[in-house]
């Protein structure tokens, strides 16, 4: 099994902003098979004002936009991998954005 995927409404990924030795990616489905395939470290998940969220990867040797390409490609990885990689990633989808409200919320109050 393989992943479906669409990036026609994906903007493309600006690389300048990204700490040196990390990958990026607001895309869940490539986040899920980056995970899964194990290609990529998982470093943690970032999410911002406007309630997006980033997946960070280890990336020490600048690889994550081949891989990008061959996701896009259409590269496959097992179903199991898949389903658990897609379970543990919405956990801290929910994780940083339910981070990320306590903290508006705090300083909502201090306001």
């Amino acid at each position: 099994m393989s992943i479906s995927h669409s990036h026609a409404n994906t903007p493309p990924i600006d690389t300048s902003n990204q700490p040196a030795g990390t990958f990026s990616t607001q895309r869940l489905q490539l986040a899920i098979y980056l995970h899964a395939a194990q290609t990529l470290p998982f470093l943690r998940c970032e999410a911002s004002e406007t309630g997006k969220v980033r997946f960070v990867f280890e990336d020490s040797n600048n690889i994550g936009s081949q891989v990008e390409l061959e996701f896009d490609r259409g590269a496959a990885v097992a179903a199991t991998a898949i389903f658990a990689s897609q379970k543990f990633l919405r956990r801290k989808m929910s994780e940083a954005l339910n981070s990320n409200r306590r903290i508006e919320t705090i300083e909502n109050h201090r306001r």
